[in-house]
Order: C-alpha cells, then structure tokens, then sequence
C-alpha cells in the first residue's frame, strides 16, 4: 500500500507551502497549546530562536486505504508512542472503489495467508476451506481512519501481551517479528480486530476505538500508544506541541528513549524538554517581575499569563 509519512522528512512545511502553513495553523483547535509558533501554553514555543530547535511539524501523512481490513497490506500507521502531545487533522478524503473480481480475490489471499500463519507461526496444518475469515468490524460510511489510543495506564499490559504473541504479528516485506527491543517503541505491530479480541479476553485491556472523519481533529496525549488504519485514502496534517499538564510524562519518555539501544530508530526523537522547562520558566517569573514593577497593572488585576506549569 502507497503512503508517504512525515512529509516534508527536511525542509520544514511552512517553508515549502508557506500559505498552506499559515491556513493549517489558523485553523487549530485550543491554540494556547497547539500553536507552534505563538502558543503560550506550548512549551515548545519557549525555546529562543537563536537554538536549534525540535521539529514538531507540521508533517503531512498521504497514503491510500480500504475499509476491509486485509491483515497484510493494510495502509496502517503501526502502533506506537510519541515523546509529546501532537493533534491529528484529516484534510483530505477520496474513496477507492473496488470491483467484485477484487474483492473475490482479497478474500482468497486473506485464507492463504491465514493458513500460511497458521502454518509458519502456529505450527498448525490446516488447509484453506477450513479456515474462516474473521468479520471486518463495523465501519461507517463517513469514517476515513479508524484510530486505536490505549490508555498509559495500560501500557504495562499492552507490552507484556505484544512480548508474548509477537511471533504471531508480520513486519517487512511480510516477515515473521523475530526479536523485540521495545514493543511499542519499534512500531513493528499492528493489532488487527482478532489481537484486540484476544487481547481484552487475555489481559482486560482494550482501547479507546473511533473513526476520524473529514475535518475532524484527533488528540493524542504524550505516552499513550495508538494506532490508526486508513479507511479511505486520506490526507492527514498533525502538529506536535509540549503542554504543561504533560510535562512529567515527557520527561519519563526522554529517559526511556535514552535507554533503548544505540542504532535503534526511535531514540533519534530529541525534544530538548528540560531546555523548554527551564526557558519557559524563566520567561514566566519575568513576565511576572514585570507586571509587579507596573504600576499600571496591579497584580489583583485580571490579566492571564501562561504561569501553568505541573508539579
């Protein structure tokens, strides 16, 4: 399946489609956080201009998607935790019609790559009329990405249940997952509809499961791991931002990275969070320093300033 993922990869979106940046931004929901650029409850934006500074997009997602859920192929962004908040819009949708000669033969290959798991990873010899497909789940019409976000307080059952079943999940090119650094870290799985079934009967656990549609806004909160499946062929911008309420979460996540092996992808993410923290810090007592020295502006007055940092 076709899809280009954090687009541009080098120069930065607002450089290559400056208008289109500026549209995107403008639009956002809940600004004081989300702005990239002038957010004051986005310690993102505290870091001075003279440092290098992380690339929390925007970056653009493209790619095809099918309702049908094929197990292999599927336009899929693989389970995986970011380092801070970040919010998903989808922009663009467009369906992809597919004829009964195509659907017939999807659902062929669907039992032979069954029976072929069935075979490699389970060990089991079953031929293909044995084997029945399990049910799509119920997507609607409207839906263009279906989204599955865990809760962080079920990311210790999550990993313990990815380590366990992982030879039965298929990466590149197709190829049985042989070894796991970090469950969720390596975005090596998708959980298809059957590994959620097993998953809430086995540990209790099950996420919180919904379809984006065109215009929607999707929130996603620093270390909750999530996944997402196109459904149509979409067209998707998301911006990461820092919040205050989120802080300490960031920080376990930079220590956690930091332990991950040497050549592993994931520990390239940099967010400089103790920079922000300090930055944003000292822009805040200043702002306060002044409207103490103000005369003008008593400090019983009504005026808000982004002093709103967590314990």
């Amino acid at each position: 399946m076709l899809k280009l993922k954090d687009w541009p990869p080098s120069d930065t979106f607002e450089n290559l489609l400056p208008r289109h940046c500026d549209e995107f931004i403008s639009a956002l929901p809940y600004q004081e956080y989300t702005d990239p650029r002038d957010g004051i409850l986005n310690l993102g934006t505290m870091l001075p201009t003279s440092f290098l500074k992380p690339d929390l997009g925007p970056k653009t997602y493209i790619a095809y998607g099918v309702k049908q859920e094929l197990g292999r192929g599927d336009s899929v962004t693989k389970l995986h935790c970011d380092m801070s908040d970040a919010v998903n819009i989808l922009m663009h949708t467009a369906d992809v019609s597919l004829s009964n000669d195509q659907i017939s033969a999807m659902a062929t290959l669907k039992k032979k790559h069954k029976a072929q798991d069935r075979r490699e990873l389970l060990g089991q010899q079953m031929s293909v009329e044995e084997l029945d497909l399990d049910h799509d789940s119920c997507v609607s019409s409207e839906g263009a990405a279906l989204w599955d976000i865990f809760r962080r307080e079920d990311v210790a059952k999550l990993e313990s249940y990815l380590r366990e079943h992982s030879k039965e999940f298929r990466n590149t090119y197709c190829s049985p997952v042989e070894q796991v650094f970090h469950p969720i870290h390596d975005q090596s799985f998708y959980l298809t509809l059957e590994h959620k079934r097993k998953l809430k009967e086995e540990y209790g656990i099950e996420p919180w499961t919904f379809e984006q549609k065109l215009g929607e806004a999707v929130f996603i909160p620093a270390g909750c791991p999530h996944q997402v499946r196109n459904l149509k062929s979409c067209t998707k911008v998301a911006v990461d931002f820092v919040s205050p309420e989120n802080i300490k979460e960031c920080l376990r996540l930079t220590e956690e990275f930091r332990r991950l092996p040497k050549f592993h992808k994931a520990r390239e993410d940099k967010l400089e969070i103790k920079k922000m923290i300090l930055h944003g810090l000292n822009k805040a007592i200043k702002r306060l320093e002044d409207l103490m020295s103000n005369e003008d502006l008593p400090l019983s007055s009504n005026h808000s300033y982004p002093l709103h940092f967590s314990q």
